[in-house]
């Protein structure tokens, strides 16, 4: 199934989806609500089945397609499951009507779809949206999404296989180290700058933050301001999404591997909060592994305790190696390394070493290291040397 989003016409008649938005956030904090009060008594939860039934006989809804209701007590059945299952640390929480953000309709009807128009049955209102391409194929279901700046979008999730490009590099293989002054570098030498979109607009963001936050309460004023500031975020984001889409692509597009490290970025982000926010690591990642499919592209992720800036090419690990050194010899065969280069070059090493093992252990490399570095023997290293993957 692929999924292909459409912007809505700004009109006067998204305020009619606005009232569709607040009565979904009532059946969710309604349901949730229910739940809680129905654990304090009985000290269990109520199934999803005994809820639905619950909502046809006693809240009707006067905007709300039936199944768009039963969604929203999916979705807040499926967050608890996540809870329980220790996926989340958290239960669902009860949300504001401004913060409500997506409804849900099934393939069984209450919408329909005529070339731009979108038709919604229950408010009897049609909306136009901008048919930037076509939605050729068996529609499942249909997303409507409001984001910050009260800006409204469809998502048409269509059953359709997503299209494959194919590789255009065969073999060719790549070592991918993320990093804080660069954005990444390669295993062939490549350094990516860092783009810093948060950073460079931080300034604006705390003059639009501060103006906001000495207006009046519920004036039209305080809602211009929230909304200017909101875009300010969106354009943020919608810039590092450009850049990483871009990136992906030209990455997908010249290499047949990719390997990178499974980073701790929970671990990483209380160290450095705002700037991996900025860098935003993991959703690249992601980005990478979507395309890598059209591509037809390898995405290898391998071991985060792995000490790969730390390992040098004869074997020689610098376990007092510190954050502040960027460069450093190594004081068994004097080699120079760039920390991040060398941390590149030995992620492509251990990623193609654990594809073509098919998941042996390090025993099994030791013997096959002089074919992935022919200048470097068993013999020629010291007796109490212990050899280590590279």
């Amino acid at each position: 199934m692929i999924a292909q989003e459409y912007k809505l016409y700004k009109s006067n008649k998204t305020r009619h989806l606005d009232k569709m938005f607040e009565e979904a956030c009532f059946v969710w904090n309604h349901a949730l609500a229910l739940q809680k009060r129905y654990y304090k008594i009985f000290g269990k939860y109520v199934p999803e089945n005994k809820m639905q039934k619950h909502f046809e006989k006693r809240i009707q809804r006067n905007l709300l397609h039936s199944d768009t209701v039963i969604e929203l007590l999916q979705r807040l059945d499926a967050a608890y499951s996540r809870f329980f299952n220790h996926t989340s640390k958290r239960t669902p929480k009860f949300k504001k009507n401004k913060d409500f953000s997506s409804i849900v309709f099934k393939r069984s009807g209450g919408y329909s779809l005529n070339g731009n128009i979108f038709t919604v049955y229950k408010i009897g209102k049609k909306f136009k949206f901008w048919l930037s391409r076509d939605y050729n194929g068996k529609i499942k279901r249909l997303v409507v999404k409001r984001n910050r700046v009260g800006e409204f979008y469809i998502i048409v999730i269509i059953d359709k296989p997503s299209s494959s490009i194919g590789k255009s590099h065969n073999g060719a293989s790549v070592g991918i180290d993320f990093g804080l002054k660069t954005y990444m570098t390669l295993s062939d030498g490549t350094k990516i700058k860092n783009p810093q979109f948060l950073k460079n607009e931080l300034q604006k963001l705390r003059i639009k933050s501060h103006k906001l936050s000495k207006s009046k309460e519920s004036s039209n004023n305080r809602k211009r301001k929230r909304v200017e500031l909101a875009k300010a975020y969106d354009n943020i984001s919608s810039r590092r999404n450009d850049f990483q889409w871009k990136l992906a692509h030209e990455l997908c597009r010249k290499y047949d591997k990719i390997f990178v490290e499974d980073l701790n970025l929970t671990g990483m982000c209380k160290c450095w909060g705002r700037k991996m926010q900025d860098l935003a690591h993991a959703d690249f990642v992601s980005k990478l592994e979507h395309v890598a499919k059209k591509y037809g592209v390898i995405v290898h992720k391998i071991d985060r305790f792995y000490p790969s800036s730390k390992t040098c090419t004869c074997g020689y690990v610098n376990k007092e190696l510190k954050l502040s050194e960027r460069k450093w010899v190594c004081p068994d065969c004097g080699t120079l390394h760039d920390r991040d280069v060398l941390a590149a070059e030995n992620i492509l090493r251990r990623g193609i070493y654990e594809l073509e093992s098919d998941g042996k252990t390090l025993k099994h490399f030791s013997k096959r290291q002089s074919r992935l570095h022919p200048t470097i023997s068993k013999e020629s290293m010291p007796r109490k040397q212990k050899i280590l993957t590279i």
